[in-house]
């Protein structure tokens, strides 16, 4: 039964951000967020290429998503414009740095109970040393980084860097071996 909820949670989602996004963003300015959303998109497409051989985590099917790219890609572009949308729009640009943490916080919260569900119902694995608590740190460097994106861009790509640098040392991800 959780299975089927959470097979069923992966269709809505798209469904349930694109109503947040009518409702609680600035979708009318969408173009000043609009490189931020090609940002996100771009870290997507190329952490899946950097991982493409050697997965640490994986997408599996349910329902009409049959795999792991058919999933990632309903992520990258019906869920993380809409999220970009909503948190960006939504952001407390000028409130004291506490009130930033605890926005930024309440969002990881909330991906990271999603992720949660598809965890617990076998949508998706990890592999290679990954786990539940690395997913979550990504979250909040995600966060972060959308938020850096958005205001320093060329600082959002630092901390992309580094990051993926990080992740390609600490999971020994087999670069050498590319095509």
């Amino acid at each position: 039964m959780f299975y089927t909820f959470a097979s069923y949670l992966r269709l809505m989602l798209p469904f349930m951000y694109l109503i947040g996004t009518w409702r609680l963003s600035d979708w009318r300015n969408w173009k000043k967020f609009y490189p931020t959303i090609l940002f996100i998109i771009s870290v997507d497409f190329f952490i899946s290429n950097l991982m493409h051989e050697y997965p640490l985590w994986t997408f599996h099917g349910a329902l009409i998503i049959p795999n792991h790219t058919i999933a990632d890609f309903m992520i990258t572009f019906t869920g993380f414009p809409q999220i970009i949308l909503i948190y960006l729009s939504r952001y407390p640009y000028h409130s004291k740095w506490y009130r930033q943490v605890v926005y930024i916080a309440i969002w990881v919260i909330l991906e990271v109970i999603i992720e949660s569900v598809f965890m617990f119902t076998n949508l998706i694995s990890y592999h290679h040393g990954w786990n539940f608590g690395w997913s979550c740190l990504v979250w909040v460097f995600m966060f972060i980084g959308l938020r850096l994106h958005h205001t320093k861009p060329m600082w959002a790509w630092t901390l992309c860097f580094i990051c993926t640098a990080f992740l390609i040392l600490h999971f020994h991800i087999p670069i050498t071996k590319f095509r």
